[in-house]
Order: C-alpha cells, then sequence, then structure tokens
C-alpha cells in the first residue's frame, strides 16, 4: 500500500511539471473547464438560495394563503361586491379569514418630498392574514370608516425620513395624491407577500372606506384569504370559484392558492436550472476538448521520452496511467477553480438579492465528479494513443 501511494505520488508530481511546462495551453484548458464548471456550481447554489428564501417566507406567511381576484372578459374586469369578500369566511366552504383589498399606486408627499408608494385600502384582516406588526402607533381598523389616518410601512417610513431628515412620527400628515391623511402606525418590517402581490413594507394603508378619499369609483383588486389547511386546496378553490360566481355578474374570479404558486415556481426553477445546466455543459465540452488538445500536443512532444520508458520496462498501461493522471490533474485543477468561482458567485447573488447564503449540498460532490468524469472521457484517447507508441519509431523521433 506504501508502495502504491510513492508512485501515486511520483505520477502526480511528474503529471504538474509536465503540464506546468505547457504553459499556455494548460492556461486555456484550465479557463475552459473553469468556466463550465462555475456555471453548474452557481447555478445549484442560486436555486438552492432561492428554493430555501421562497420557502423560508412561506413558513413566515403561511401556505394557507390564497389570493382572489376579478375575472376579465378582455374589455373590463369584473366587479367582486364587498358584501361577498367580507362573508366569504362564513359561508362554510374552507375559508376561515378574508380581507377585501384595493391596491394601487400613489405619491406620498411629506414637506417637500414626494414618493411613489403602494396604496392599500384594505379591512383590518389584512394585518393577520399578511403577517403584519405594528412597530408603532395603531393598525387602522373598520371603525374608522372614512377616517383620513394612514399606517405606513418599514421601507417607505425609512425614505421619507432620509428625504425629510427626520424621523416620522405618530401623528405626522402626509399628502396621498392631494389628500391630506394622519400617520396613525408604521409597520414592522415584514416579508414582500408573493401569493398576495403584496408589499407592505413599501405601502400605505388606510381603512377600506377611506378609498373613496382618493378614488372616484374604487372596486375591490384582491381578496386576501387564509383557507383550512386540513382542507384540500384545490377543492376549495373551485368553492371560493363557485361562490363568487353566484354573486357577481361577469367572468367570476381567478383563485390562486400559494401551494399553486409553490409548484409554479418550482417549474421556473427547474427551466432556469436545466438552462443554466446547458451553458454549462456546453462549456465544459469545450474545457474537455481543451484538455484532450493538451494532452495530444504532449503526446506528440513527448514521443522519445515515451519510447525510453517503454524500452526500459514500462509497459503500455503503465503509459495511459501516465497520461490519465495528467488529465485529471488539469480537470481537478479547473474544477477547483470553478466551484470556487461559482460559490462566489453564488454568494453575491444572494447578498445582492437580500438572501442568507448556504452552500447547496450538492456543489462539492458534483465539482469533484465533473473533475473526474471530464478527465477520464477527454483524456482517455490521449492515454490510449501514447500506449499505442511503437518504442522503436517514438525512439527515432528528433
Amino acid at each position: 500500500m506504501s508502495g502504491d501511494r510513492m508512485i501515486l505520488r511520483e505520477l502526480a508530481f511528474d503529471a504538474a511539471s509536465n503540464l506546468q511546462a505547457l504553459k499556455g495551453r494548460t492556461v486555456l484548458a484550465l479557463v475552459g473547464i473553469a468556466i463550465g464548471t462555475a456555471a453548474v456550481i452557481a447555478m445549484l447554489h442560486i436555486g438552492y438560495n432561492a428554493r430555501k428564501e421562497t420557502m423560508q417566507q412561506f413558513d413566515v406567511l403561511g401556505i394557507d394563503l390564497v389570493n382572489v381576484t376579478p375575472g376579465s372578459d378582455g374589455t373590463k374586469n369584473a366587479v367582486i361586491p364587498f358584501d361577498a369578500a367580507r362573508d366569504v369566511s362564513g359561508a362554510g366552504i374552507g375559508v376561515i379569514a378574508a380581507a377585501p383589498l384595493i391596491l394601487t399606486g400613489t405619491s406620498v408627499r411629506i414637506g417637500r418630498s414626494s414618493l411613489q408608494a403602494n396604496l392599500v385600502a384594505a379591512t383590518d384582516g389584512i394585518y393577520s392574514l399578511a403577517k403584519a406588526e405594528i412597530a408603532t402607533g395603531r393598525r387602522t381598523s373598520d371603525l374608522d370608516g372614512f377616517a383620513p389616518f394612514a399606517v405606513l410601512g418599514a421601507d417607505l417610513t425609512k425614505d421619507i425620513a432620509a428625504s425629510t431628515g427626520r424621523p416620522v412620527r405618530i401623528g405626522d400628515q402626509i399628502s396621498l395624491d392631494g389628500q391630506v391623511m394622519t400617520v396613525i402606525g408604521i409597520l414592522a418590517s415584514v416579508y414582500s407577500n408573493m401569493v398576495l402581490n403584496l408589499d407592505l413594507n413599501r405601502s400605505v394603508i388606510i381603512p377600506y372606506a377611506a378609498a373613496r378619499r382618493l378614488i372616484p369609483s374604487p372596486q375591490i383588486t384582491n381578496v386576501a384569504a387564509r383557507i383550512d389547511i386540513a382542507r384540500d386546496d384545490a377543492i376549495v378553490s373551485e368553492k371560493i370559484s363557485e361562490y363568487f360566481g353566484s354573486r357577481m355578474r361577469g367572468s367570476g374570479v381567478s383563485v390562486q392558492t400559494a401551494r399553486q404558486l409553490i409548484a409554479t415556481l418550482d417549474q421556473q426553477m427547474r427551466i432556469y436550472g436545466l438552462l443554466l445546466l446547458a451553458i454549462g455543459t456546453v462549456s465544459l465540452v469545450v474545457g474537455g476538448v481543451g484538455v484532450m488538445n493538451v494532452m495530444l500536443m504532449s503526446v506528440m512532444e513527448r514521443r522519445r521520452e515515451i519510447g525510453i520508458r517503454l524500452a526500459i520496462g514500462a509497459r503500455r498501461h503503465d503509459i495511459r496511467v501516465m497520461f490519465l493522471v495528467e488529465a485529471l490533474l488539469l480537470s481537478a485543477a479547473g474544477s477547483a477553480i470553478g466551484t470556487v468561482l461559482g460559490t462566489l458567485t453564488g454568494w453575491l447573488f444572494a447578498r445582492s438579492s437580500g438572501w442568507s447564503f448556504a452552500v447547496a449540498p450538492v456543489a462539492l460532490p458534483l465539482g469533484a465528479g465533473m473533475a473526474l468524469v471530464v478527465g477520464l472521457f477527454f483524456g482517455s484517447y490521449p492515454a490510449a494513443r501514447a500506449a499505442r507508441l511503437d518504442p522503436i519509431a517514438a525512439l527515432r523521433t528528433d
């Protein structure tokens, strides 16, 4: 066993010195393998962290959320009656809480500063449905009626403070599209809600009835709901559609559940993953061809050395192993560089997206596996060609 280790060590040192002698060609082959490996490793990290972040959001917000939106006949949207939206939780169809929403954009003006924000006119059930907590002040309430009260999102509050040069206080007055509103609360930071398509961090929440102050003919744009998690969401979705369809004119409603959104996101991630995998595979093939080219040139330039080795007793198997070790070493170096670059790319992407980064479990094993596959596959032909050389003809080489 000790003798085998010594032989392998000598082969590795010999392979490293031979590759170093090839200089530019070795670097080009390394770059090809590194790029291909980096593309695949980055894809794994990005996909893994995107899914982890998405599932973390669903863990916090719940996988029992449902978003109900009015249907459209191509020219206009259907109108969801307020009474139907308010009473759906008591209809016995699996909905345990609901809040009608009016979502639109608005311009927030405080002093001389003007910022764009989301306007959310909603019943007070929106806070529990969106898992939104109050940091300062109080929530809006259905009892506020038409009162000009507003609750600001965490990010919007910071932007206003940065623009005005002072923190936002309870009782401050802001202008929403020319209407003066009084700040009664500030939200703590909350996850953006993909199911409801709602980012409360950059929103102004006002009482549902107060929407008439800002919108001439306010109509429900969404109904946020939470269903009984023990029930089949597909069946509940069908019952929700039937419930609203029997109470409204036009095209009924469209229902999207959190589980449906998760399935859609998984499908999209698989498509992006396959695309990146295809790019990485092409790059690996190019890098592998580079490895084969380097090895073939090495065989041509070292024919006399091969002839001498064969003449003094080396077996053809030994020659094959010698060149395979060189190919494996070149592939391993390229894969190691690519694994580091791919991990760094995944970390930068996660950081720029505001995610916490975690290493994909299969990334490192796959990086090593690609080195082995590329080295063996593309190094086999040059190694076999070197082993087939006639020692007499090789020794005659100048």
